[in-house]
């Protein structure tokens, strides 16, 4: 395969640059394939990049009791690899695949995962400056801007249905919108909203943004003129169950009559960043 030039890389939208294939392995046994996103803050004066994906992906368990492994044969992921891409010399751009290990010598969980443990189906993974040198971005600092979030919005998921991509690694955008009331909270939310979309296994992990192409709706009720404005404000999770199952159980047979999605919302990322917990220990149950 030919390897894309920078001139075809500059004509990429920078947030498919934020945006990941993941696949989960046990040891060197690839066990499935999912979507990550680069997440990047300052903490304690000290920049930092993250790598976010759902509480399933990296546990490799069902986020409701009994929290039984998501695989038949029972196995877990120890590692994941990502793909990102590097510019060379002689205008090309390579496609890299990285490596990450989840759990230390002693079976201890690098990843950490909100204080509400799987609750929340959301866990992140600091990567440090390891990908320094790469074309990567955090995609809060590229989808940013103030728009206003109300039911019936425009969204688009960005991830990689049955581990499809295009173009190199760039992920899908598949169309949706918000389908809930955004700024309701009740107990069964669970910092949830819904979201009409036709998504696909694979997508777990993938974030979920506002893009308006030349006007939007700000908070204040202003309308602002810009091309492209994006607002990131979740993560895609999964869809619910019906007929009997738990609302949250993710293991292959999820209902798709009603084509609807949970995503859970932006700000559950920092509350695990700076006040989250280390994810279980290798093999032990939630």
């Amino acid at each position: 395969m030919t390897e894309p030039t920078i001139d075809a890389i500059k004509s990429i939208d920078i947030l498919s640059f934020c945006v990941v294939p993941i696949t989960p392995f046990f040891n060197d046994v690839e066990l499935s394939s999912a979507t990550g996103f680069f997440y990047s803050l300052v903490v304690d004066g000290t920049p930092t990049l993250w790598l976010v994906s759902n509480w399933h992906v990296f546990s490799g368990r069902q986020i409701g009791p009994p929290n039984k492994a998501l695989m038949l044969n029972g196995a877990i992921p120890n590692r994941i690899r990502f793909q990102v891409m590097k510019a060379l010399p002689g205008n090309i751009v390579q496609v890299h695949h990285q490596f990450a290990n989840l759990y230390d010598a002693d079976d201890k969980a690098f990843w950490r995962q909100h204080q509400s443990k799987s609750d929340v189906d959301i866990a992140g993974l600091n990567l440090g400056r390891g990908l320094d040198g790469f074309a990567v971005g955090g995609i809060n600092e590229n989808a940013r801007y103030d728009m206003k979030i109300e039911i019936g919005n425009d969204v688009f998921v960005l991830g990689y249905p049955l581990g499809f991509s295009h173009f190199i690694s760039t992920p899908i955008w598949k169309r949706g919108s918000i389908a809930s009331e955004p700024h309701a909270e009740t107990p069964e939310s669970r910092n949830r909203i819904m979201i009409d979309a036709t998504t696909r296994s694979g997508m777990s992990g993938s974030p979920v943004i506002m893009r308006e192409k030349t006007h939007y709706v700000s908070e204040s009720g202003q309308v602002m003129q810009h091309v492209n404005a994006s607002r990131f404000i979740g993560v895609y999770s999964s869809r619910p169950a019906f007929a009997g199952k738990s609302a949250s159980a993710i293991d292959g047979i999820e209902d798709r009559r009603t084509e609807l999605g949970y995503v859970y919302k932006a700000g559950c990322i920092e509350q695990i960043i700076r006040e989250g917990i280390p994810g279980p220990e290798y093999g032990v149950l939630p």
